[in-house]
């Protein structure tokens, strides 16, 4: 399974916004949400949630939960 991360300018948000992950079938897996001063969170399958300062650390989280769960689709 592959989600799909839109990469996001904090420097460029004026309010706190949120999109859909979803996987590539087009499935909805979680929300990424993002603002000025707030950071990133991602939060996958109703049960993991991390915050974090950078899109990098975002896709290492959600790399690593993809590594450690079975599919939820399957």
């Amino acid at each position: 399974m592959k989600i799909n991360l839109p990469e996001i300018d904090l420097k460029t948000v004026q309010t706190l916004g949120s999109l859909e992950l979803q996987d590539e079938l087009g499935r909805p897996v979680g929300r990424y949400f993002f603002g000025k001063g707030q950071g990133r969170t991602v939060f996958l399958f109703g049960k993991y949630k991390g915050t974090f300062k950078t899109h990098a650390e975002c896709r290492a989280f959600i790399d690593g939960v993809l590594a450690v769960i079975p599919s939820p689709f399957s």
